[in-house]
């Protein structure tokens, strides 16, 4: 595995000491003297674990394993490990540690859905009952699409799961003034890459936009909603929305990412803690339904156990969600993936906030989770009672906790092991590969049609925004907002990096600060095409909030986008059209080919 970073002896040694095991049974439900010995997680799977962080080089793990007494209601077998470092000063991982879960928020939202359907003096003061199927159209006045049939069409059930025709448009998710009803408002602008229903296409905006269901019908946010009828009731203290309350009790995991790392020219980057959080205080409103719940493997045991116990509080055996809105939510209704990944493996259907799919004949629902720093993992087996939850605080920790998971299920149902860890780093390896394969700048590079400098200016998007990109040109800076900006050591990092050895290529800098980004990149390739990386990095906010220079990082430099100009040389129809999936299409959606303004993924005009 010698494209990942290969730690010398002495600095596996220098890491053994952060990776001591915090794990043992710690269940809310037994006490320290009922506790039995170990049998989900053993130690062979924390000698498991530790090796893989070493041989990864990767931070910390947290892991929460369970299984239900059917003999006994009620007794439940519940086992934490905690592997490896919570924070940058060494800190270590324990089943309290807070974890951004990311995308596994969303069934927190698919529940309070349902929650909503199933509230009957709501439906007395509508005159008539929400259901899956009502029309958003109907609930919500800021709703509006491109696709006016798909606006008058789209339903609950379709915004749950993702085949409403829209792709991601993650890049255009910003905090705004107006906060989600901005946002919904703006939807009208983001242009469809199938017809309704046709496909399954991941979308975190339809999710943000149910997120205001409690705030219209209820004059509710999301986030006390679901404090009020999900957190409370299953005593999950620590689980919040907040990112300041998070900071503020002092056990948010730091997430790890890969500084300045770039496949495409094989730099691994430096592995170095995001402080502070990649959402600040305030932020978080924005994608709070879609990925913003920070918790823990202790609180989430709960979750998984009154998942497991149909709805039902897993001591008090108290309703907490109707079964049949927990049944409905875990029902296929979308293909997201139509053919098995592994032998072992089934397709994969998705309901609201779940994939369902098998796994060597036993039947499972689970969902993953990435943001910034973290990846996580909430998988349970309705058929055998069992539940495992594995977080990771680091950027690249999905192939740590995918072996992870697999190691635990073979191990707890009694399956002959599989060499997952072998699978992925293979498929690490061949996916690093495919995206070094690219077509090599020509050489001489054809000119564009206009002068580059004729490039710059301002350009707007209806939900996207504006962007002003910046010609990298120290001799005659256009202007000195951009000459200010391109000499910031952030920028002047990312001109340096591995990917940009050939300093002759006309380059644009843009700043572009959206929900996983903070500037663009455009590299020029040939004729009016550039290419684009997207980029994140936190050093404006360490700046901001005095935070010692030096510990900022960089990443998204191997990021590959397309963009065309298109136009004359300073014409009002003038623009920049984004291509090469930036739109983030699902797998069977058409991609837009050809050139041109009307070929635009997303089309940014001149203003």
């Amino acid at each position: 595995m010698t494209f990942l970073p290969s730690p010398s002896l002495l600095a596996l040694l220098a890491l053994l000491p952060l990776l001591t095991i915090v794990c043992g049974i710690q269940s809310p439900f037994l006490g320290p003297e009922s506790a039995p010995k170990r049998t989900l997680i053993t130690s062979e799977i924390d000698s498991f674990v530790n090796s893989q962080l070493l041989i990864w080089n990767s931070s910390g793990l947290s892991v929460a394993v369970l299984r239900q007494d059917t003999s006994s209601p009620g007794t439940w077998n519940i086992e934490f490990g905690s592997y490896g470092i919570a924070q940058v000063d060494g800190s270590p991982v324990t089943p309290d540690t807070l974890f951004a879960i990311a995308s596994n928020s969303k069934l927190f939202l698919a529940l309070s859905v349902g929650l909503l359907i199933k509230n009957e003096s709501l439906a007395t003061a509508r005159g008539e009952k929400l259901r899956w199927d009502t029309k958003i159209e109907s609930v919500l006045s800021e709703w509006e699409l491109m696709d006016l049939g798909m606006q008058h069409e789209v339903t609950i059930q379709d915004m749950l799961s993702h085949r409403t025709g829209l792709p991601r448009h993650d890049y255009s998710a910003f905090a705004r003034e107006g906060g989600v009803s901005e946002m919904i408002s703006t939807l009208r602008y983001l242009r469809p890459s199938a017809a309704l229903r046709e496909t399954y296409q991941y979308n975190n905006l339809m999710y943000e936009t149910l997120s205001y269901l409690p705030q219209a019908l209820l004059n509710q946010t999301f986030e006390s909603y679901v404090a009020e009828h999900l957190f409370g009731p299953l005593g999950m203290a620590s689980s919040t929305y907040s990112v300041a309350q998070a900071e503020e009790r002092g056990a948010l995991a730091h997430g790890f990412q890969w500084d300045m790392q770039d496949y495409l020219v094989g730099s691994n980057g430096t592995r170095k803690a995001t402080v502070p959080y990649f959402q600040r205080p305030g932020e978080e409103k924005i994608w709070a339904g879609a990925g913003g719940l920070l918790t823990s493997a202790q609180d989430l045991s709960m979750w998984v156990a009154m998942l497991l116990n149909k709805g039902r509080h897993p001591t008090t055996n108290e309703t907490v969600v109707p079964e049949d809105v927990v049944d409905h939510v875990a029902l296929g209704v979308s293909v997201s993936r139509g053919k098995a990944a592994y032998p072992e493996l089934s397709p994969v259907v998705y309901g609201g906030g779940q994939h369902r799919m098998s796994y060597r004949g036993h039947e499972l629902i689970e969902h993953g989770g990435d943001n910034p720093g973290f990846k996580t993992q909430v998988t349970r087996f309705p058929n055998d009672n069992l539940g495992v939850i594995v977080l990771s605080n680091d950027e690249n920790g999905e192939h740590i906790m995918e072996t992870v998971k697999w190691q635990i299920v073979d191990h707890v149902l009694g399956l002959e092991p599989i060499d997952w860890a072998q699978r992925y780093a293979d498929e690490l390896t061949k996916s690093i590969r495919d995206n070094q394969a690219v077509t090599p700048r020509p050489s001489p590079a054809v000119l564009p049609s206009v002068s580059f400098s004729a490039m710059e200016g301002t350009f707007r998007h209806g939900a996207y925004g504006v962007i002003q990109p910046c010609l990298v040109d120290s001799k005659s800076p256009s202007n000195g907002a951009c000459s200010d900006m391109l000499s910031t050591p952030v920028v002047q990092r990312i001109l340096s990096s591995p990917s940009k050895d050939d300093t002759t290529v006309p380059t644009f800098i843009v700043p572009f600060k959206r929900w996983f980004s903070t500037h663009l990149r455009f590299a020029h390739f040939a004729g009016n095409t550039f290419n684009v990386s997207v980029i994140w990095t936190n050093a404006e906010v360490r700046e901001a909030e005095g935070y010692p220079e030096g510990g900022d990082v960089v990443i998204g430099l191997d990021d590959r986008y397309e963009v065309e100009w298109v136009g004359g040389d300073g014409d009002e129809g003038d623009g920049w059209a984004f291509k090469g999936d930036f739109w983030g299409k699902g797998r069977e959606a058409r991609a837009l080919e050809s050139t041109g303004k009307d070929t635009a993924e997303v089309w940014f005009g001149r203003v």
